[in-house]
């Protein structure tokens, strides 16, 4: 009798779910979040991967070529969607909007949209820091994933999420734009309160070595100074890509 007691904690005792069950419930759940189920879930798997993960594995994959591939998936989706929603708008008007839409702050929250931090693999130490809450790794994530779906399900697939996750643009950009766009605030303020007058920026100061620009300006309206401002201009040096 007291052997049968012994064993009724062991048989009586539920098992707890396996890390590898719990993962693969998680993305089950993360799939139906974003609207897209993976033919090959290891394309999945990798998207989610941060370089901490492997840290002592540098030989298995983390999401780094994925957030290389989609980032020029997303540049291509925005790019087009923009041409077809301002016709009339020249090349200025439509790369300061894709600018607005592929800023890093702007893809780390549309990554927190979906709920993505959660189910990134990252070390324990940089989990421990909120690591899958930083939007650097946030925005690498959402490219990597918009690659992942390319790869999956080709470009009509990816270009039908990453619209579906972004909703009314043309809603998004009116709501950006004095954040993103304070020369253009600035015109409409003196175009109601002082529209005899022209705004000037006056070139003062400019120093630092080629790829890496530092500007002084001066701002006048009409005959009278408002102030002055310093900014940088900063280029990667990579084909076809650089920001501002």
């Amino acid at each position: 009798m007291r052997f049968v007691r012994k064993l009724v904690p062991f048989f009586g005792k539920k098992k707890e779910p396996s890390q590898d069950k719990r993962q693969g419930t998680k993305l089950l759940n993360f799939q139906r979040r974003i609207g897209y189920e993976f033919k090959n879930p290891r394309l999945l798997t990798e998207a989610l991967t941060h370089p901490s993960f492997n840290e002592h594995k540098r030989q298995k994959p983390d999401n780094q070529r994925l957030e290389f591939l989609g980032d020029s998936i997303l540049g291509a989706i925005l790019a087009e969607e923009l041409f077809h929603l301002f016709p009339k708008g020249d090349e200025g008007i439509l790369s300061r909007n894709r600018a607005v839409l592929a800023r890093g702050s702007f893809l780390a929250e549309l990554a927190r949209s979906i709920d993505l931090g959660p189910v990134l693999r990252m070390s324990s130490s940089e989990r421990k820091n909120r690591g899958n809450q930083r939007n650097s790794a946030l925005e690498d994530a959402i490219e990597a994933l918009i690659g992942a779906i390319f790869l999956d399900g080709g470009m009509e697939a990816a270009r039908d999420r990453v619209l579906g996750w972004i909703g009314d643009m043309s809603k998004l950009l009116e709501q950006t734009q004095v954040k993103f766009n304070p020369k253009g605030q600035l015109q409409e303020l003196v175009q109601a309160n002082r529209p005899q007058d022209k705004i000037r920026y006056k070139l003062e100061r400019e120093s630092g070595p080629p790829h890496l620009r530092k500007f002084r300006i001066k701002v006048t309206i009409g005959e009278e100074e408002f102030g002055r401002g310093e900014g940088m201009e900063f280029k990667r040096n990579l084909p076809g890509r650089h920001c501002i």
